[in-house]
């Protein structure tokens, strides 16, 4: 039988080592990938609950979309307002598109709203009183692209 010396018997448990050391990192790093994406999922689930009790909760905010949707003259306040509701609206989409790609769902729900209210349409072309400092050019150019293709599909 062949002897090992001391000096291999600690080179193979340094390498042993090594690759535990590897494996305990790849099993940290995919739990850490894991965490990221649920709180990615948790944020925009916030960001659509928000959206959601903030309309239920402004009789008023109801009210403006309603005689948007309709086509009913707006006032310039009105149309402001409106706009600063759909810059945020835009920004979240922005947000969730860059940052958690595979959300889905998105592109049905922007084709609808930017069929159902011309306040959401002058807001993204940037054309209105209550949208000079709104529009397309806020966003990167990869979201532009995304966001023109998907309103131009068939729902």
């Amino acid at each position: 039988m062949k002897k090992i010396d001391l000096g291999q018997t600690i080179g193979i448990l340094a390498n042993l080592g090594v690759i535990a050391g590897i494996v305990f990192l790849a099993v940290e790093l995919h739990q850490n990938n894991e965490l990221l994406e649920m709180e990615a999922q948790a944020v925009m689930s916030k960001d659509l609950q928000d959206g959601w009790d903030r309309i239920s909760s402004d009789p008023d905010l109801v009210n403006l979309f309603i005689k948007d949707r309709n086509e009913e003259p707006l006032t310039e306040a009105e149309m402001f307002r409106l706009n600063a509701y759909w810059m945020g609206y835009l920004l979240r989409q922005e947000w969730q598109f860059l940052h958690v790609p595979n959300s889905g769902g998105r592109v049905t729900a922007l084709q609808r709203i930017h069929s159902a209210y011309p306040s959401f349409r002058r807001t993204w072309n940037g054309n209105s009183e209550g949208s000079r400092a709104a529009g397309k050019d806020n966003f990167t150019p990869e979201f532009i692209e995304y966001f023109e293709q998907s309103i131009s599909q068939k729902p």
